[in-house]
């Protein structure tokens, strides 16, 4: 297991236990995250992709947009700054195949699915966003969020929706304050969708695309 699977399995496990997360501590948990990153996450994409990236003979500029268990998106642009600098950081990609000079063919990873939500209602309407969490707000929000929070589903040792803020796992707010917890696959979303339409008897068809 690596360092930064080891943190992510502390703080699961602090949660499981209702212990308090001061500032303090979720302050040194985002230095130690971004560290572990840049020394165990940055050093293997720069070995999958400098064999790749190196056949263009253009200057790019490729941001990856990352979100948990969502479609991972990569924007494309030749202008030299497209994100704020104040916010952002810049890591050398040192390729290790360069520094050592091995032969060893680089393969990358397996992609996960594109997946996406399709919910369908009794009257026809769909809805179908590029990333499902924004397709399960929706839905959400449309059931009334009152509704669901009353249903007291719960993720992650959460209230699915509620009006408490978490420091830790995934929250999106939606209209009234409504906070609803996305640290989820889109499979488990869809689950939660159906239990939500069939406690409310919404009628909905929810399928992944």
């Amino acid at each position: 297991m690596s360092k930064l699977e080891d943190l992510y399995k502390s703080i699961k496990t602090l949660k499981e236990l209702r212990l308090p997360l001061n500032e303090e501590t979720l302050n040194a948990v985002d230095n130690l995250e971004e560290e572990l990153i840049k020394d165990e996450i940055i050093p293997r994409l720069s070995d999958s992709i400098e064999p790749i990236i190196t056949k263009i003979e253009r200057p790019i500029v490729l941001v990856v947009d990352y979100i948990p268990n969502e479609e991972l998106s990569v924007r494309l642009t030749r202008k030299r700054v497209i994100t704020d600098e104040t916010e952002t950081k810049q890591y050398s990609l040192v390729s290790k195949v360069a520094e050592k000079k091995t032969d060893r063919k680089i393969t990358s990873s397996p992609k996960s699915p594109k997946t996406r939500l399709d919910v369908t209602y009794p009257d026809g309407r769909r809805v179908e966003h590029r990333y499902a969490y924004e397709t399960f707000l929706d839905v959400i929000e449309h059931a009334g969020a009152d509704k669901v929070a009353a249903l007291k589903l719960k993720w992650v040792g959460l209230p699915l929706v509620s009006k408490t803020k978490d420091d830790y796992y995934n929250q999106h707010e939606i209209s009234a304050g409504w906070l609803v917890v996305t640290h989820s696959s889109t499979n488990q979303k869809k689950v939660q969708l159906e239990e939500i339409s069939q406690k409310l008897h919404l009628g909905l068809k929810v399928e992944i695309v």
